[in-house]
């Protein structure tokens, strides 16, 4: 089977503007192109059937690739790198090539389905969209050891309102992560 023609849903081999996440590739003109997230699934659901589900619901293919990043990142380990991402969907699926891995990403992303925090030194971690209505967490690193913590998304609400209301800044604290030092490495 080539891909050419295998229903919305299957995985098979993507045809080549699916793999690219090529603007105008087959399903990829729905609603999240501009990079909003993609409806929620059902309270409780399976977290890899549940992203799947927002991309078919957004009129997006599912691929083998998609469906191995998927499967990685719900197993909850951590915020891995785009190269610890990809070395363990090498070891779970080693017929995906590392260059569509990164491209897989790079399009999960922008659909919304994955999100990413940079973690400074150029870094970034990736980790599954959390779905509407659910808010997105923010993160804090510690400088010493390099751990990472999740934080409740609203933490920082009175900041954001501050910058708005006074500085006329809109500020995206979910990209970012606060730095630190964990109670273990002060200790």
């Amino acid at each position: 089977m080539t891909g050419q023609g295998h229903a919305q849903g299957d995985v098979g081999l993507p045809r080549r503007a699916e793999v690219l996440g090529e603007p105008g590739g087959p399903g990829e003109s729905g609603p999240a192109r501009a990079g909003g997230v993609l409806g929620a699934a059902p309270e409780g659901a399976d977290p890899v059937e549940a992203a799947l589900d927002r991309l078919r619901a957004g009129g997006h293919r599912v691929t083998e690739a998609r469906r191995a990043v998927l499967e990685v990142l719900a197993t909850g380990e951590g915020h891995p790198s785009a190269d610890e991402l990809s070395a363990r969907v090498e070891a779970r699926h080693p017929g995906i090539h590392r260059a569509t891995i990164y491209r897989t990403v790079d399009r999960l992303t922008t659909l919304g389905v994955v999100t990413h925090v940079h973690i400074g030194g150029g870094a970034t971690a990736y980790h599954l969209a959390p779905g509407e209505p659910t808010r997105e967490h923010l993160h804090a690193i510690c400088s010493s050891c390099g751990r990472i913590i999740d934080l409740p998304g609203d933490l920082l609400d009175p900041v954001t309102t501050w910058l708005a209301t006074t500085a006329d800044f809109t500020l995206a604290p979910a990209h970012v992560a606060l730095s630190g030092v964990c109670g273990t490495c002060r200790a």
